[in-house]
This record gives structure tokens, sequence and C-alpha cells, in this order.
């Protein structure tokens, strides 16, 4: 009995259940800067500049194991609101915050501007940013896939859009 005992309770202690496969990524924009974060399952974090014109670098970081469980854990507990985007229609500076978490097939989507927005993503995209200020980051040529969350943050120029030239 006792070895029975003694083999279940070792096969359940090496057990692991298997870990959540995510993409998350989170864009700042504001007068001063302009970046995305993205990071998955592993334990690498992309930092993708692009404060410059027409610039997109892309740099990378390891992140320590008590980060990566910290961002899981927000990111398992993290309610998205049914409103993906808190906007004004005003044109004024500010801030945006844009959120994409993809699990699996699904996604959850959150864009936040200037103070509109649940107060806990503006929370969460202060430790986001503290988090790639702390760390210092290594120049890749690997390109990051950004294409899901520049749907949300970058506007499609309407097709009746014109450029008028001057070169008469």
């Amino acid at each position: 009995m006792r070895v029975s005992v003694i083999v279940l309770v070792l096969i359940l202690v090496g057990c692991k259940f298997p870990k959540k496969d995510f993409d998350f990524t989170f864009f700042k924009w504001n007068i001063h800067e302009t970046y995305y974060l993205k990071f998955n399952s592993s334990d690498t974090l992309y930092y993708v500049d692009v404060s410059g014109y027409n610039k997109e670098e892309s740099f990378f970081t390891i992140l320590n194991k008590e980060e990566k469980e910290r961002i899981q854990n927000i990111l398992d507990t993290l309610s998205f609101p049914k409103e993906e985007s808190f906007e004004n229609s005003k044109v004024e500076d500010g801030q945006t915050n844009a959120f994409l978490l993809r699990s699996g097939n699904q996604f959850r989507k959150l864009k936040i501007h200037g103070h509109n927005g649940p107060n806990r993503f503006w929370l969460f995209g202060k430790s986001l940013d503290k988090l790639r200020i702390n760390h210092q980051f290594i120049k890749t040529n690997k390109k990051v896939d950004l294409k899901e969350i520049k749907k949300m943050v970058i506007m499609p120029i309407p097709s009746e859009f014109v450029v008028d030239t001057l070169a008469d």
C-alpha cells in the first residue's frame, strides 16, 4: 500500500499541466515614442521601435522566470471588456495603448486613448513600459509579426483619398 501511495505521489508531482499557448502584443503611441512589445509562451520579449519616419527596428531580450510568470498570471486573469475601443472622436494629444491577446484561434482586443478605457489596462500598460525600460535589448533582423495589431492601430487610407501634387 505504501509503495502505491509513493508511486502515485511521484506521478502527480512529476506531471506538469500543459502551458497555455498564447501570443500577446502591446502597442504604445504618444508624441515621444511609438513601439510594440510582443511575447508568447516562451521567455523571449520582442521590442519593435517605430518612432522614426518609415522606420521599424526589432530587438529582443530574455525574461526571467518571475517576469514571465507575472505576465502569464496577468494575462490569465485579465478580463477584456466587450467594447474593443475607448477613444473619443476629437483629435487630441495623449497616449494610445492597444492590447491584442491571441489564444488558439480566439482574439481579444482593446484600444484605449487619452484617459478613456478601463484603469486596469492603463496600469498594465505602465507595467509593460517599466519592463521595457528595465531590460537591455539586442538588435535582431527577425521580422516580428504585427499584422493583427496593426489592423487596430493604423488607420486605413480612405479609397476616395487623392494626393494633389503641386508639380505643374
